[in-house]
């Protein structure tokens, strides 16, 4: 976005001199010239650059890069037993690699499930970001979360609303937890009517081709 907008400035700036009449030209002869930028200016652009430039979080999430084959389980309530069904899913790196893009399907009861993640991480805010659809939705949902120093695990603040029960901005935990090279998982967690903590999904991923997806592929 940046580069249309200066871009756009660029233009505007030659199209107002190129009008401008010869009068002013002159007078511009005989003005002040600009002082020239001084040293803060580099630091103004290292700045920004840390914070735009993707770093070592989002290579460790680039990791994930590639075809998994997946199980899921859902709870219903903390006392049910899982429904589980089988999917498969891609991670590609998106936007110069400053996010990770998740397509995942699946077969429930005979149809295809279909959902797209995003994850990433705020160099500013020194958080994750998580943001994901899903077919069976009509509501997105967002989180920030933090890496635990200890598991490693990315734990995300995600506020869901419950049509069901009313419920509006449902505070939920989700976690994305790396097993080993090779698998991982995600899972969520709701508290019930007592304050119980509960999953309510659990998505393990098993890598089925090794190498990252190239960006733009699908």
């Amino acid at each position: 976005m940046m580069k249309g907008i200066a871009g756009t400035l660029v233009l505007c700036m030659a199209g107002a001199l190129i009008a401008a009449p010869a009068a002013h030209a002159k007078k511009a002869k005989t003005e002040t010239p600009v002082a020239a930028p001084q040293a803060g200016g580099d630091a103004l652009v290292d700045e920004m650059t840390r914070y735009t430039t993707p770093g070592p979080q989002h290579q460790e999430l680039a990791e994930l890069a590639g075809t998994w084959s997946t199980r899921t389980r859902v709870w219903e309530n903390p006392d049910a037993k899982p429904v589980e069904f089988a999917g498969n899913a891609e991670y590609r790196t998106i936007l110069g690699g400053r996010f990770l893009e998740l397509d995942s399907r699946g077969q429930m009861n005979g149809a295809e499930t279909h959902g797209i993640s995003i994850y990433g991480y705020d160099a500013f805010k020194e958080k994750y970001s998580y943001f994901s659809i899903h077919d069976g939705e009509t509501q997105a949902l967002t989180g920030l979360g933090d890496r635990d120093s200890t598991s490693g695990a990315i734990t995300f603040a995600v506020a869901m609303d419950m049509p069901m029960s009313g419920g509006h901005a449902v505070p939920i935990r989700a976690v994305l937890r790396r097993v080993s090279d090779n698998r991982h998982v995600f899972e969520i967690f709701e508290k019930y009517i007592d304050d119980r903590e509960w999953k309510v999904i659990e998505i393990t991923y098993d890598r089925r081709a090794a190498g990252p997806a190239a960006e733009g592929a699908r």
